[in-house]
């Protein structure tokens, strides 16, 4: 089974959360798995599942993952979907699933037809040193709003969870 696991990093951390998922879910011998950056993707015809991740930003998932969903919407309802967003309010329960309701969903209430196997928000991660000023200000501006600390390198990703969820799309991937 060909499985192609997309993402839109903005900083990197979605991307090793997709590594992390494909790193799991090639353990499967019968999966041929190929990560690409969203932007990178020309086709999806050839393959059976489709795995999309996205950073959140300003409150929604990436615009070139928006746009992908958008220019794919006529070959998704034939493909395996999982969908993971990042982001650092995804630290807990009540975080994933605001983030789910308010960023996942609507995107797949766009698109009726294509069936969602599984979707997930993951905490994310940011290092305040490699972001430029604006970008620092506005990102500490939403996190005295969390309570998240705004200074350093604040990392709320829960590996485990990523884990134990790669684990459970590898099996939906096999029995769907």
């Amino acid at each position: 089974m060909k499985i192609l696991i997309v993402y839109s990093s903005g900083y990197g951390s979605t991307k090793e959360v997709a590594e992390r998922i494909g790193k799991l879910l090639g353990e499967e011998k019968s999966f041929e798995i190929t990560m690409s950056s969203i932007d990178l993707v020309s086709s999806i015809l050839e393959y059976d599942g489709i795995i999309v991740g996205s950073s959140v930003r300003a409150d929604l998932p990436l615009a070139n993952v928006r746009d992908f969903f958008a220019r794919e919407r006529f070959v998704l309802p034939g493909k395996k979907v999982a969908f993971f967003a990042v982001c650092l309010a995804a630290n807990c329960e009540e975080g994933r699933e605001k983030i789910k309701k308010n960023f996942i969903m609507p995107i797949f209430e766009n698109y009726p037809k294509i069936k969602l196997l599984a979707a997930e928000a993951f905490g994310g991660k940011i290092d305040f040193e490699k972001l430029n000023p604006v970008m620092k200000n506005l990102m500490k501006k939403v996190l005295k709003k969390t309570g998240l600390p705004t200074e350093g390198s604040i990392d709320t990703r829960d590996w485990d969870f990523i884990d134990s969820w790669a684990i459970d799309i590898r099996q939906k991937l096999l029995t769907v």
